[in-house]
């Protein structure tokens, strides 16, 4: 036997719950609760007839066409898209839909959910678990998530990579001399210059106080990650001027090539943090290959 639903144990269903439904038939809307009017912004008679796609982003029609299918026990789950309002606004929508022998033929009856914000909230704790809250770069979790990504993936297809290991010079100083306001002011600048040093597609990761680490995903010699490695190095050429304050520091950074310097992640950035250190012993604001 199909599944039939009454017009009465809909209303019911409704009622007991402040529901966003629809009903559909051939694709278009036969009745739909305050709820769903409310969350789309129409009025009932400009609901009444529209085809449900339309109130859905173009780029999400043809997949969520496939989640309504209208035949009698066709059951689709919780399936995300982009819903639009009246008015031209987006929101972040999610749709459920079972079909039913309806009075007066087949169709579906789908309810939907508005979920911009539960996903917000969701994007702000994926912030706060993986950036530097000071910086807003990648934070030390996120930046070996990456670093994993890239290693398996060289290893997959015998691809290269390097590891670079940063630590600014004389941040210490303006640090004890002028505070620690001015000191988070001074690494805001720094992680703007490094990451404007960098390439699209690397990851600049804040570590932790004044230490810096980079995955170069697309680097296959020594030359090339130099090349990244020389332009933060003259990124810091120029005083960071912070409340007022000229504030001289320069960089030191070690590189790692993988395979070349290390086969998993702890010797590469063991590697490159030894190589960051004889940078300094050089005198800094400069950088060095593992060797």
């Amino acid at each position: 036997m199909q599944p039939f639903l009454t017009v009465a144990a809909l209303v019911g269903l409704v009622k007991r719950r402040a529901l966003a439904v629809a009903v559909l038939r051939d694709a278009q809307v036969i009745w739909a609760s305050p709820a769903l009017l409310a969350m789309f912004g129409l009025e009932p008679n400009a609901a009444t007839g529209k085809r449900f796609l339309d109130l859905v982003a173009a780029e999400d029609r043809e997949m969520l066409a496939g989640a309504l299918d209208e035949t009698p026990g066709a059951e689709a789950p919780p399936t995300a898209f982009r819903g639009l309002r009246a008015d031209g606004s987006p929101f972040d929508g999610e749709l459920a839909s079972f079909a039913f022998d309806l009075p007066g033929g087949a169709g579906a009856v789908i309810t939907v959910s508005d979920v911009t914000e539960p996903r917000r909230a969701l994007s702000q704790l994926s912030q706060l678990a993986f950036r530097d809250a000071l910086t807003e770069l990648p934070n030390r979790a996120l930046f070996f998530d990456r670093l994993r990504q890239v290693l398996l993936d060289a290893r997959r297809h015998g691809g290269a990579f390097a590891v670079l290991v940063a630590d600014l010079d004389g941040f210490q100083n303006v640090n004890d001399q002028f505070g620690h306001d001015t000191g988070d002011a001074l690494l805001q600048v720094a992680a703007k210059r490094l990451r404007s040093a960098s390439r699209e597609g690397d990851t600049v990761a804040r570590i932790g106080g004044d230490e810096f680490s980079v995955v170069l995903a697309r680097t296959t010699s020594a030359e090339d990650a130099a090349i990244v490695a020389k332009r933060m190095v003259h990124a810091f050429n120029a005083p960071v001027v912070v409340a007022g304050r000229s504030c001289q520091v320069g960089i030191s950074i070690g590189i790692a090539l993988y395979p070349a310097h290390g086969k998993d992640m702890d010797t590469l950035v063991a590697d490159a943090d030894g190589a960051m250190y004889a940078a300094k012993r050089a005198g800094g604001s400069c950088f060095k290959l593992a060797g």
